[in-house]
């Protein structure tokens, strides 16, 4: 049942959820199993609907895996495509929409959209400790003031929409993928070499192989490679490797000082990069066939950061941070494809209220290095009381990249194999089961029990390792690395 929050509504919500991307919608999915029919709900968003990121991204993007791996809880798409499809934006969007639906169905959900959250507090009341939200319209309305016996802020990543660069030179035109003009021939000089450029750069070439199509991609991204991580068909009997493993053997490795070394095997044993090299890994994946085609159609990868363009004596010029210059023609397209994840400064909000009726999904104190995969199983424990006596690590990602980018890769890959153990022992079989976010479901029964059964003999081993790795690591750096605050 779905409901809208009427002008001076002063009800006190059992539960509202701040976020209705795929965090939120998964901390809701996971909240219908504690909370009774009557319950009342309130989700709050930012944007006009449900859907996060995906309600404005550009047309051009792609999943990065199978969709059947991309939902909320275990609910399936409504299509009968090959489980390898890889969904475009819209139609991941329609499948949050249709979840949603599916949830309402289950408890009543009041949508507040257009809102933006100016402070959260927990408020003591005579009935207890309660979380307490300002809001203020996005369009300039009305503010309101909420209030909930627990609050979910499930804002995750918080994803901002790419804005146009603000360049020196009016020569040039400025533009991101969403407003990128697919059908021009204008010299293209895509900025960013992560996920968002390789969409960028691999549309262009394919509609258009003749445009002559540039990036400048830093230090360089590899992607896991689809063909060996999510292989189609019947190969899935015996090639690729789970996720579980594969996180595994890194954290084994990982000693919290040889980031470098343990990054370098990841990188040749399980990566392509179109660039030929990289030093980072932000969880992409690309195709042997996607990088190929990138690799051939881009005209020159250059391996240095923009820092303007200005018009020089023969025209605009691309100025880059090494203190190069780089002649381009007027006329050339400049798209803004610099990564977004972990760049803007977020709050560090505790993870947890100190009296409990606050819980926030954020990278500043994360417990997965995907917000949906937190958004699934936190509430589960947040609902019954139970989290704070449960062994997770908290680990603050954006402090980590701002420190090391290979650093932040192995300790979040091993931070995520300690989680994923812990929350094996503290969440019923059925918990686990129902988390269709999970990439190894991609593989038949007999290999995923392999997985579960070698973490379950050396459970104890791999654990002590692991939080022995983290502990290094907070104790080296300073940052936020250990177990959630008692």
């Amino acid at each position: 049942m779905r409901d809208t929050v009427q002008s001076g509504d002063e009800t006190v919500w059992d539960l509202c959820i701040l976020g209705a991307g795929i965090a939120g919608l998964n901390a809701l999915y996971a909240a219908c199993e504690h909370l009774p029919p009557t319950a009342r709900v309130l989700l709050i968003d930012r944007k006009a609907s449900c859907g996060g990121m995906w309600c404005a991204t550009y047309p051009h993007v792609r999943l990065h895996q199978p969709h059947p791996m991309f939902t909320v809880g275990n609910i399936p798409w409504a299509w009968s495509k090959r489980p390898e499809y890889l969904a475009t934006g819209d139609e991941v969007a329609a499948h949050l929409a249709h979840c949603l639906d599916q949830i309402c169905d289950k408890v009543a959900v009041t949508e507040l959209y257009g809102q933006n959250c100016i402070a959260i507090e927990e408020i003591a009341t005579d009935g207890g400790a309660r979380a307490r939200l300002s809001l203020e319209a996005v369009d300039g309305g009305a503010s309101r003031v909420v209030d909930a016996r627990r609050l979910i802020d499930a804002r995750g990543l918080d994803i901002p929409e790419l804005e146009p660069l603000p360049l020196s030179s009016d020569r040039v035109v400025s533009t991101t993928p969403q407003a990128l003009d697919m059908a021009g021939d204008a010299p293209v000089y895509v900025i960013g070499g992560g996920k968002t450029g390789m969409d960028t750069a691999h549309a262009l070439i394919t509609r258009n192989p003749r445009r002559p199509v540039t990036m400048l991609t830093g230090m360089g991204t590899v992607f896991a490679s689809r063909d060996f991580t999510l292989p189609t068909g019947l190969p899935r009997y015996w090639r690729g490797k789970l996720v579980l493993p594969t996180f595994r053997e890194l954290a084994m490795r990982f000693d919290g000082t040889n980031a470098d070394e343990v990054f370098a095997h990841f990188r040749d044993t399980y990566t392509l990069c179109p660039t030929g090299t990289g030093e980072q890994f932000l969880f992409g994946i690309l195709s042997e066939r996607e990088s190929r085609t990138i690799a051939r159609g881009v005209k020159a990868f250059v391996g240095d950061y923009l820092v303007d363009v200005c018009d020089g004596r023969g025209g605009p010029e691309l100025v880059l941070r090494s203190g190069a210059k780089m002649p381009i023609a007027p006329g050339s397209v400049i798209v803004n494809c610099t990564g977004y994840v972990l760049r803007a400064a977020r709050p560090d909000q505790p993870f947890l209220s100190p009296g409990g009726t606050i819980l926030t999904i954020t990278s500043r104190a994360a417990t997965h290095f995907l917000s949906s995969v937190a958004g699934y199983f936190l509430p589960h424990l947040f609902l019954t009381d139970q989290l704070r006596q449960t062994p997770l690590y908290l680990l603050d990602i954006d402090a980590l990249r701002r420190i090391d980018r290979k650093l932040m890769h192995i300790t979040t890959v091993t931070h995520t194999f300690l989680n994923t153990l812990v929350l094996m022992n503290a969440l019923p079989f059925r918990v686990l089961d129902g988390c269709g976010l999970d990439l190894d479901r991609w593989f038949p029964m007999h290999r995923r029990l392999a997985a579960l059964i070698d973490v379950k003999l050396n459970q104890r081993r791999y654990c002590d390792h692991a939080r022995r790795v983290l502990d290094r690591v907070q104790a080296d750096h300073g940052i936020l690395c250990g177990p959630i605050p008692g």
